[in-house]
């Protein structure tokens, strides 16, 4: 009896009948499907290639071959299985699916890209709706390996498909855009050049037919024929640029690199090279002579208390909390860890210098039978390495160390850094005042005189002296200009371009700017307080939706100056006041977003006040929870609590903000993914180590809390909570809370991380 009916569907997933495909493969399937449930999956295989002697093509045979060498480990063999089908049958969709999921797991984000542009040739224009899933799936690894310009354009070609009703991308999408960490170079709206005059028509039949596979997604493609263009002087610069932008599509960064220089050069000093220049730079992939190494050096323990009580005695050693050796393997032996600093730790007090603060310069790892040094390879690894047998004498064996290599890390980036240990006892006012003095240091003196790739290993001085590099450091600089790190306030940038030989970036004109068109790091210098009303509203939205930081704030401050230009936005007031008290707290400015908040709840008018009260009461929360320890904040939030837990409205509102301080966490329900849960236990458990002591009139509150009875919004108790439903959003940008010390340890001891 036949397996399956002769009319039926191909199991293969050609979407043909049975009897025209792959039924002259069914009795080796069959017998290679028992073999491999009787634990046999050589022999299964051995029966497939049987089958595949006969009939070479038979994407049965090849698609269940290649299940069988996924389940043996062996997915190189199967992906050269899964290739074996498409001639015969190319747009096999179960065979595209199944080798898209091999690429991804093997060759990560970048082959997946590679892999689905052989998906999207394969069918024609109206069949591309088939492959919406594989584009989607492509787009959200591009995302997660930070590929952000190749994964924002899958995820438009995703909708530019049609989605299906069940698609996520738009909420990625919106997630990448709104992000304040993905830089505006890498999440900008690139469009393709049109053919320029003056082409023949051969050549502007090429050009149009290269721009028409770019739309359609088909960038591998496109990027072969813009290649070929490149070479035409008529069109050159404009196929150069497309050809980047290609290959930026594609994730094929090195390539992007090298197309648009050829671009860059033909334009001049204008701005959109020193916008594509900036672009490179953030993508360029570093060259052997950009990096450096990260190692350890590994000696035999011979004294292991000795050793210990050396490094504890050691002023410019500070010790760590215990940890894996190597923290990217689970099963690595947790050992004593200690940072090693360039001189003795200094005492508290108010008005320190950043220059006396000590400075990391590597890190010592002492397990039970080996200690490592850890630290750069950038110079200072002999040095130390003979400091550090100086220091450990017979307690390690006399020999030469045994070198591990732990990975590269670009030199710029750690020539930079300003990794420092402050002293214990300093306020948080002092902290910040360091953090900014040292970011200064770097900035000013470090950066200047660091060799950097995009300017051919010459620091920017030594470009600025040669003259012939404007184009990059007015990219590098605009870079610095547009950081949200706290020294940026502290940086004279117009000293800086005079010292770099370079011009300020040319002046926006608000009368005639394409707001929609600009680029997204030029909302920046656009002078909105000369926007009309309607172009000012027009702006706000722009860089609110793409959160470009410093363009959101002079809006936002510009419509709070114009209520005429608020009431026709149909914003609320406490919209604009809350979005200044994000802002200035995201760049440390906390006694501004606490004046912001202040103001924003005056602002606010008496109709909208109650409705309004709770989202003010939490942002005031989130405020603290930066600036102050759980012991200062916690009541509050409590109290806060308490307030509104007889509010269904305000409970919502709450709700929301605690998951987004991670306060509260959405699990799965028991009934399955579509029914989701609160987890309380993170907020129960900071309530009853720093919540209020005494039961508040509701009888709710203080001793209940160390029980586990502390009402949460959404839920009659804590615990698993109640039912919370996916949908209602929640504020973006907010400010987070710190992460609170666990309960009963020590505080967090002061470390300003490496840049």
């Amino acid at each position: 009896m036949a397996v399956v009916e002769s009319y039926s569907p191909c199991p293969c997933g050609s979407g043909q009948k049975y009897k025209w495909c792959c039924q002259k493969g069914e009795a080796y399937a069959e017998r290679a499907r028992r073999l491999f449930e009787g634990g046999q999956a050589a022999l299964a295989i051995g029966a497939l290639d049987e089958g595949l002697c006969k009939d070479p093509q038979n994407a049965w045979l090849l698609t269940r071959k290649a299940l069988y060498l996924v389940n043996r480990n062996e997915p190189e063999v199967a992906k050269e299985a899964l290739r074996q089908a498409f001639p015969k049958q190319p747009k096999n969709l179960a065979a595209h699916i199944l080798i898209m999921q091999l690429v991804l797991e093997t060759e990560g984000a970048v082959g997946g890209a590679a892999q689905l542009q052989q998906a999207l040739m394969a069918f024609d224009r109206g069949e591309r709706t088939a492959l919406v899933e594989l584009v989607r799936l492509v787009g959200s690894v591009l995302a997660e390996a930070a590929e952000f310009p190749a994964a924002l354009k899958h995820l438009w070609l995703e909708q530019q498909l049609g989605p299906s009703p069940e698609s996520k991308s738009e909420s990625l999408i919106r997630m990448l855009q709104t992000s304040p960490g993905v830089s505006p170079w890498l999440k900008n709206p690139y469009r393709l050049a049109e053919p320029p005059d003056g082409l023949s028509a051969d050549v502007h039949a090429r050009f149009t037919e290269a721009l028409r596979w770019a739309e359609e997604g088909l960038w591998s493609t496109a990027a072969a024929a813009f290649e070929l263009l490149s070479t035409e002087e008529t069109a050159g610069l404009e196929a150069d640029h497309n050809l980047g932008l290609c290959r930026l599509w594609l994730a094929d960064d090195a390539g992007a690199v090298e197309a648009f220089p050829r671009s860059i050069a033909r334009r001049g000093a204008t701005t959109e090279a020193v916008d594509l220049a900036a672009l490179c730079q953030e993508i360029a992939p570093l060259g052997p002579d950009d990096q450096v190494e990260q190692v350890q050096w590994i000696w035999p323990l011979l004294d292991r208390e000795g050793l210990l009580r050396t490094l504890r005695a050691d002023p410019a050693v500070h010790e760590e909390p215990p940890g894996p050796i190597d923290p990217e393997d689970p099963g690595s032996p947790e050992v004593e860890r200690f940072g090693w600093f360039d001189r003795p730790m200094v005492e508290a007090r108010r008005g320190l210098n950043a220059r006396e603060i000590p400075r990391f310069v590597g890190r010592v790892l002492v397990g039970q039978e080996i200690v490592a040094l850890e630290t750069f390879d950038d110079g200072r690894l002999d040095a130390l390495g003979e400091r550090f047998t100086t220091l450990a004498g017979a307690t390690i064996a006399p020999a030469h160390p045994k070198t591990r290599v732990l990975g590269t890390v670009a030199a710029a980036a750690v020539a930079l850094m300003f990794e420092r240990l402050l002293p214990e006892g300093m306020d948080r006012d002092e902290v910040s005042r360091l953090d900014r003095e040292l970011g200064v240091l770097a900035i000013r003196e470090v950066w200047p005189n660091t060799p950097m790739p995009y300017l051919g290993g010459r620091t920017p001085l030594e470009a600025a002296a040669a003259g012939d590099a404007e184009v990059p450091l007015r990219a590098a600089v605009f870079q610095l200009e547009l950081s949200r790190e706290p020294w940026h306030d502290e940086i004279d940038f117009g000293a800086m371009r005079a010292m770099l030989k370079i011009g300020p970036e040319p002046e926006i004109d608000p009368e005639t700017v394409d707001l929609q068109r600009l680029h997204l790091a030029r909302l920046a210098l656009v002078p909105v307080e000369r926007l009309s009303d309607e172009r000012l509203i027009e702006f706000y939205v722009r860089a609110k939706s793409m959160m470009q930081v410093q363009a959101l704030e002079r809006a936002t401050r510009a419509l709070i100056a114009r209520p005429s230009a608020t009431a026709k936005s149909g914003l609320e007031p406490s919209v604009l006041y809350s979005d200044l008290v994000i802002l200035s707290s995201g760049r440390g400015r906390d006694d501004e977003a606490f004046d912001w908040l202040r103001r924003g709840r005056q602002a606010d008018p008496p109709a909208a006040r109650a409705r309004l009260a709770p989202v003010w009461d939490m942002l005031e929360i989130r405020l603290k929870s930066r600036t102050q320890w759980p012991e200062s904040w916690v009541p509050d939030l409590a109290v806060v609590i308490d307030r509104y837990r007889d509010h269904p409205a305000s409970n919502q509102s709450i709700l929301m903000s605690l998951i987004d301080m991670g306060l509260i966490r959405v699990v799965p329900g028991a009934e399955g993914a579509d029914e989701m849960r609160v987890d309380a236990r993170p907020l129960q458990a900071l309530l009853a180590e720093y919540g209020p002591r005494v039961t508040t009139a509701s009888g709710q509150l203080g001793v209940s809390a160390t029980k586990g009875g502390i009402w949460t919004p959404g839920s009659a108790t804590g615990g698993g909570g109640a039912i919370w439903t996916p949908g209602s959003g929640s504020s973006s940008g907010a400010p987070a809370a710190r992460t609170p010390p666990v309960p009963g340890g020590e505080k967090p001891k002061r470390i300003i991380p490496g840049r």
